[in-house]
């Protein structure tokens, strides 16, 4: 074979030899080489797919921005509100005392002295109940997965016992509480058991049961049960204080903002900023002190009374009213200051038509923004100390009782975790209200 033949093989069997060497240009390229090697890989072939999705979805989000920015707002709230359960979840359970799970007659029952063996069978079981027996990270993957709506959950809420020779009868009926080892409920009826059927249902946000009697029953009180009973309560309260708050506060600011550096604006001002200077509980015990000792009104809301009912929405009123005051008056008074002022002005326009027309109309985009914010903070803030002082069987109630005497963990978790999503909510509504009530503002970039 001559020599330049054998050369010209060799050069093409080294063009062939690698996908590195693949060479387009080359004049030895032959078509089964670029079959094999132009040929994309399964990666990159998705790679492809996620960049057309990728594309697909921002061309969506441009044509349709209140979508994408909700949905970003949503995200990013979700994964905030994720990190703050978990770092509450791991520092609440650190300090609870895991003896706190025991009925408290548990040293009748007949288990010995805390660490035996029958003292810890039997409350293990109880934390099973409970949901926080294992380790810190198998208890906050199930509590994660519990608060997840998106993941059905199946729950115990009852059971029903057949002990041999007798009828069936309900759990919670038995002498010895059923939560414990079904050994001590068998001792304690004298017979054997024979059947259990248990009484389940499907939910989609568990958030646990209590485990302190102040709440309810420990281990089957549910505190979503709690929860949806003392949010009517609540609310009724917040709304109304929250309305009237405006209703009073904004008039008030724009009169201050009207007459800056006057007597009227001093006296308005400066009453403002001593009812903010004041500790809410010291505003809070004053007026239930008045209305008792002045006014001669019921002091607890069970009364039924209107008056148990008016001076609590008061008291909410004063802790909220003075804010509003003060950030009308500044939004007012930077309104004031406008071009789009001095013009309407210069066309000889009234100064009330000036003031309820044209500036209020854009400082009330600012001011009506904070509604939402407002009832969120009234719901699961203010509203603590006010229900706690005339009883009302509202949110506020929950938190106190959870956190003096018997601690109740899951309560506190679900207190937080619950206020922090109505909080993230309301935010994401005030940003939309104030894109919905000025066009200037808008969701895309320039």
């Amino acid at each position: 074979m001559p020599k330049d033949l054998k050369n010209n093989n060799k050069e093409l069997k080294m063009v062939q030899a690698t996908e590195h060497d693949f060479n387009i240009y080359s004049t030895h390229l032959s078509l089964e080489d670029e079959l094999m090697y132009g040929k994309s890989s399964k990666l990159r072939e998705l790679y492809y797919k996620y960049e057309d999705w990728n594309a697909n979805i921002y061309k969506f989000l441009r044509a349709h921005p209140l979508i994408g920015y909700s949905t970003k707002r949503i995200l990013f709230g979700l994964i905030t509100l994720l990190m703050a359960i978990i770092i509450l979840f791991l520092i609440v359970n650190a300090v609870t005392d895991v003896n706190s799970y025991m009925p408290e007659n548990w040293n009748k029952l007949g288990l010995g002295k805390i660490g035996s063996e029958r003292y810890n069978r039997f409350l293990e079981e109880r934390m099973k109940l409970f949901g926080v027996y294992g380790t810190a990270l198998e208890r906050l993957l199930s509590y994660l997965k519990n608060i997840i709506p998106f993941i059905p959950k199946t729950i115990v809420t009852g059971a029903t016992v057949t002990f041999h020779g007798l009828d069936p009868v309900y759990a919670s009926e038995l002498p010895l509480t059923f939560t414990g080892l079904a050994s001590d409920v068998a001792n304690a009826i004298g017979r054997p058991i024979t059947e259990l059927n248990l009484e389940t249902k499907t939910v989609w946000i568990y958030l646990g049961v209590v485990s302190s009697k102040s709440l309810g029953t420990p281990g089957t009180t549910e505190i979503m049960t709690l929860f949806a009973n003392a949010i009517p309560y609540s609310l009724a309260f917040g709304s109304v204080a929250v309305i009237l708050c405006y209703l009073i506060g904004v008039p008030l600011g724009i009169q201050a903002a009207k007459r800056k550096g006057r007597k009227t604006d001093t006296v308005i001002n400066g009453t403002s900023m001593l009812f903010i200077a004041v500790p809410a509980v010291v505003i809070i015990v004053g007026i239930y002190l008045v209305s008792i000792k002045v006014f001669g009104h019921s002091a607890m809301f069970n009364s039924g009374s209107f008056w148990t009912k008016f001076w609590p929405t008061i008291a909410l009123m004063c802790m909220m009213m003075p804010s509003t005051i003060i950030f009308t008056r500044r939004y007012v008074i930077d309104e004031m200051t406008a071009d789009y002022t001095k013009f309407a002005y210069a066309k000889g326009m009234s100064e009330s038509r000036v003031y309820y027309i044209h500036i209020f109309r854009n400082a009330g985009i600012r001011i009506l923004r904070d509604i939402p914010l407002e009832l969120a903070i009234t719901l699961f803030g203010m509203s603590i100390l006010t229900e706690q002082q005339w009883g009302i069987p509202g949110m506020g109630s929950f938190m106190v009782k959870a956190i003096t005497g018997t601690k109740d963990s899951f309560m506190i978790l679900g207190y937080v975790s619950f206020a922090a999503f109505v909080r993230i909510f309301g935010s994401l509504i005030s940003d939309l209200s104030m894109v919905w009530m000025d066009p200037r503002v808008t969701l895309t970039k320039n």
